[in-house]
């Protein structure tokens, strides 16, 4: 059994979002040159990307039966301040409860305000004035002013930063005050769909100037404005947050004005995903990340628990492939990766026949996908011997492919409790002559090893809104997700970034999708990835927990207005 999927016309309303709301509220009648302070929706809206219909966010009822939410996910952070953390998507989770954004998107694409509680923009979209929340305090008791987010766009322009804000970096020209609730953000280039980014959990208002005093400290002990504050973190065991008694400025969306009536969230991790669905099932966790496939359509039937499938938008599930490194950096040798890869049986021995091939870097449900890519590469075995063999590589002793001495000898790099095809890929890879060897890692060691450069298939995907961030994948500047070798060199990687560079700062909403769709046909010609499947995920959660909101990726969880019934 599959999720549901939403449509094309569900999808296209990020083009939408793209021409009105980063026009602010142009959908509604205004100017560019307009306040926004009721949520903006780009276009007519289809029901959310659920399996079952998605949790409401009512307005939240006087108490709360219990008042602590046990949430278990699958891998620990290395850091949570909102600033300098990774791509590592357990750390935007727990983040997004302690740090806010300037807007929000829900799960059916409306942008709210958040921190900003208006904005305009230029017709070029190159400035951007927001006019912040009032009132607003860090849990320190610090005032959270117009200058706190100035600090905060100085600091991400002028320091090194995690993949959220990074990918915003080179493009910031200045942020100034323009009075105690007013900020102007210049821009060095069109950016239509800024609002989509920074609705990002990843893009939270961080405390740039405790950040400057304690330093990488920031990531154990974070200060931020959210309605949940930072109290423990138990390294190996668990993440604990409490209630902001202060917070009383939430976003509309969250479609309340008083604190959490949830007292405490703890966040356990970890990558063993029966021992999630085990504590869940025990009575011992209220809410489980990646159920298994395997489990999908019994917990479905359990009246204890609801279960949502949602095909997350993004980069696919992928294997990216080293360009600078032997033998990956022969084109041959990784078109033969490619076709070499059975797709189908790895969608039906691990997964269940409960996800979709993947044909390139964009997820199918953006309105820029290119399906031409899904006639370029199929299964084909003998044709990837055929090209190893044109290459220069031929069968050895034992099987194993060699080339002027040297064996056909690649490393698959596995993020544990995510990546459960690389066992089918390195058989699939034996089978054609690669001497194909499984790397294990976990959390940061997953990013360290990609990052090192020493590796030629690290496997890899990523979650975000707008086909705009595909730069941070992409681009040779390395400020992406986990930066390492995929990367083109010299003309060609020049050639790549240009069209990044070029795409991300479109406004016609037409010529914005052709030049994604040539990128994406650029990065599938030289082959510079094995995609795999369409990320779908699965979620459990006891019946009885009600009105926390998914953000418009679908995969992210405000608990700022959860409760239990």
């Amino acid at each position: 059994m599959r999720p549901h999927v939403p449509s094309a016309r569900f999808w296209s309303i990020l083009t939408a979002l793209i021409v009105t709301c980063s026009l602010v509220l142009s959908a509604c009648g205004a100017s560019p040159q307009q306040s926004a302070p009721a949520p903006t929706q780009g276009g007519n809206v289809a029901p959310p990307p659920t399996s079952v219909p998605a949790t409401a966010a009512d307005a939240a009822p006087a108490a709360t039966k219990r008042a602590r939410l046990i949430f278990f996910g699958n891998l620990e952070p290395a850091s949570i301040d909102v600033i300098t953390m990774s791509g590592n998507v357990n750390e935007r989770q727990v983040a997004a409860q302690i740090f806010e954004t300037l807007v929000y998107m829900d799960q059916s694409q409306q942008i709210y305000p958040g921190l900003a509680r208006a904005w305009k923009r230029s017709e070029d979209a190159t400035v951007w004035t927001f006019t912040i929340a009032p009132g607003v305090v860090w849990h320190d008791g610090t005032p959270f002013t117009a200058q706190s987010v100035v600090d905060y766009f100085e600091y991400v322009r002028d320091n090194p930063v995690g993949s959220g804000p990074g990918t915003l970096k080179a493009v910031i020209n200045s942020a100034r005050v323009i009075d105690e609730t007013t900020v102007e953000l210049t821009l060095t280039a069109p950016r239509p769909d800024l609002l989509i980014e920074l609705a990002d959990p990843g893009m939270g208002i961080g405390n740039a100037s405790y950040l400057k005093r304690v330093g990488a400290d920031a990531g154990f002990n974070p200060i931020g404005t959210g309605p949940f504050k930072f109290k423990e973190w138990v390294r190996g065991s668990q993440i604990v947050l409490v209630r902001n008694p202060d917070w009383t400025w939430g976003s509309p969306m969250f479609r309340m004005t008083s604190p959490p009536l949830l007292e405490e969230i703890v966040f356990r991790f970890t990558s063993e995903a029966q021992t999630r669905l085990a504590a869940l099932e025990a009575g011992e966790v209220d809410f489980v990340d990646l159920l298994p496939f395997q489990d999908v359509v019994r917990v479905r039937a359990d009246p204890r628990f609801t279960v949502t499938g949602v095909l997350l938008p993004g980069m696919p599930q992928m294997n990216y492939m080293h360009t600078g490194l032997p033998p990956t950096n022969e084109l041959n040798v990784r078109k033969a990766i490619i076709y070499a890869t059975d797709k189908e049986g790895i969608i039906e021995s691990v997964y269940f026949n409960m996800v979709e091939p993947a044909y390139g870097p964009l997820s199918r449900v953006f309105p820029e996908y290119e399906p031409a890519l899904e006639q370029m590469y199929e299964y084909n075995p003998e044709k990837a011997m055929q090209l190893l063999e044109e290459a220069g590589w031929r069968p050895g002793p034992d099987g194993v492919r060699v080339k002027d001495g040297r064996r056909l000898e690649v490393v698959i790099v596995e993020n544990k409790g995510w990546n459960d095809w690389v066992y089918v890929l390195q058989a699939n890879l034996q089978a054609v002559g690669f001497d194909a060897k499984v790397l294990t890692t976990q959390g940061p060691s997953n990013t360290e090893a990609i990052a090192s450069g020493k590796y030629h298939v690290p496997a890899m995907g990523d979650v975000f809104a707008s086909a705009s961030q595909m730069t941070r994948d992409w681009h040779s500047e390395g400020y992406g997700t986990f930066p390492s070798g995929h990367f083109l060199k010299g003309e060609e990687g020049a050639r790549l970034d240009a069209m990044l560079k070029d795409a991300e700062s479109e406004i016609d909403p037409e010529q914005r999708k052709q030049k994604y769709r040539d990128i994406q046909r650029f990065i599938m010609e030289n082959a510079l990835m094995v995609p795999i499947f369409e990320l779908y995920f699965y979620v459990a959660h006891a019946n009885d927990l009600k009105g926390f909101i998914v953000d418009g990726t679908g995969f992210y969880k405000y608990f700022a207005s959860a409760y239990f019934e």
